[in-house]
């Protein structure tokens, strides 16, 4: 790899916002960062911004026995196709990282990833809430973050020894509290909307349960959790009150849940049947108003198969795309600076994820080449069947967004050029 000089952007990183060019090393490293410079090969960004990579903290993607949704490759590509340069994997199906030997399988799988995938373990034996899995043995391969259910999937004495335990490890637990236990066979949010097309609803209360039980179990044991895909104001609020009493929590929301709702539904179109549901217009815009108070956007990226998703709304799979939305939606919905939306995008989830050191962070001299290279001003029309992603019924269809990558770079390599995803591997 020779050198490349990224000639004429915008820089925006946490330590603030200037117009330099970007020299990258042969070795993919930042060597240099001004005005004026030269290199061998040049990419003119005139009119565009140089980020630092986005980081996802929330993306279900599997192995090689889930060919037809979503594989390790494939959700990398449509990730570097986002601007993503790193994504923690969830995995969902027979592949379950609740042992040693699981989780190094799948980080042998993602070495041929076109960015950084990071494998997040799983904290309870067959992700099936029961039983504590082996977090120490988990935890020697270097796995840093745990997916977790909380009650009343996972029984609160479960809970807390998980959390206990989860200390020893210096681990981080991440939190769906999208278990639906008032309404378990609700599919869409309820309310008014539910009520008239007559499809049984999810409260939103389930979800502000589920959040203060942990968030007060995260009090009583010292726990480090991340939150994800929270979907409410009043969730928002009580993670706020609880981090002011010492709380070591973080959260997310998920691009769908600040720019679709429910009404959406009136179609009986299940490409709009996520999990947590899509809420109403008035409960969207309270947490817009608390979105500064987040820590980060995850894209919840559940990718389904084409034809599960064109069944009935009731009898169809939840789930949809995110990781090439997620940038246009955060710019066209959240009326706060860019520097935000990118804090929310990268840096922070970087910081969440352990992975501040080469993602994320402030770009300077010596730090890996993890970038993304977009446009925030031009606008564009989502088309499931363009992306990257081997889903192509998305909630994004036809919806307009706000801000396009032009490039990725991963470790100094152009992965994403001209919007168009190159050969993968790193």
């Amino acid at each position: 790899m020779s050198e490349l000089l990224l000639q004429g952007g915008r820089i925006i990183d946490k330590s603030g916002d200037r117009l330099a060019d970007v020299l990258i090393d042969p070795e993919g490293c930042i060597a240099e960062i001004g005005k004026g410079l030269k290199a061998r090969e040049t990419l003119d960004v005139r009119g565009k911004v140089i980020s630092s990579g986005f980081v996802d903290l929330n993306a279900y993607i599997g192995g090689p026995e889930d060919q037809l949704s979503e594989t390790i490759i494939s959700g990398a590509e449509s990730a570097v196709k986002g601007g993503y340069t790193a994504v923690v994997a969830i995995s969902r199906n027979s592949v379950v990282a609740d042992n040693a030997s699981s989780v190094k399988a799948l980080m042998e799988l993602s070495e041929e990833a076109s960015c950084e995938i990071i494998v997040a373990g799983s904290a309870t034996l067959h992700n099936d809430a029961g039983t504590m899995s082996p977090l120490g043995e988990i935890s020697d391969t270097g796995v840093k973050l745990f997916s977790a259910s909380g009650p009343p999937l996972t029984g609160f004495e479960t809970t807390r020894r998980i959390m206990e335990y989860s200390q020893k490890y210096d681990i981080t637990l991440l939190y769906s509290c999208s278990n639906s236990f008032l309404s378990p066979k609700g599919v869409m949010n309820e309310g008014a909307v539910s009520s008239k097309l007559g499809i049984p609803g999810i409260p939103a209360v389930a979800e502000e349960i589920e959040v203060f039980q942990l968030s007060q179990l995260a009090l009583l044991t010292g726990a480090n959790l991340h939150f994800q895909q929270i979907s409410t104001a009043k969730s928002i609020e009580i993670i706020n009150e609880a981090k002011s009493n010492g709380a070591s929590i973080t959260c997310e929301v998920s691009p769908h849940h600040i720019s679709l709702d429910e009404s959406f539904i009136t179609s009986f179109d299940a490409r709009y049947k996520v999990l947590p549901p899509l809420r109403s217009k008035q409960e969207i815009a309270s947490v817009k108003e608390l979105i500064t108070s987040v820590d980060a956007i995850a894209t919840g990226h559940s990718p389904c198969q084409d034809h599960l998703k064109h069944q009935a709304f009731a009898d169809a799979p939840f789930g949809t795309t995110g990781l090439e939305a997620a940038l246009g939606a955060s710019i066209m919905h959240l009326d706060i600076p860019l520097k935000e939306i990118l804090r929310l995008l990268s840096w922070s989830p970087a910081e969440i994820a352990g992975i501040a050191d080469t993602h994320g962070g402030d770009l300077v001299p010596g730090r890996p080449a993890n970038l993304a290279v977009f446009d925030p001003e031009v606008t564009w029309v989502y088309e499931g069947d363009l992306m990257a992603s081997k889903c192509s019924v998305t909630a994004f269809e036809d919806i307009e967004l706000k801000g396009l990558v032009s490039h990725t770079l991963v470790d100094g390599k152009l992965v994403v050029i001209d919007g168009v995803v190159q050969d993968h591997g790193r």
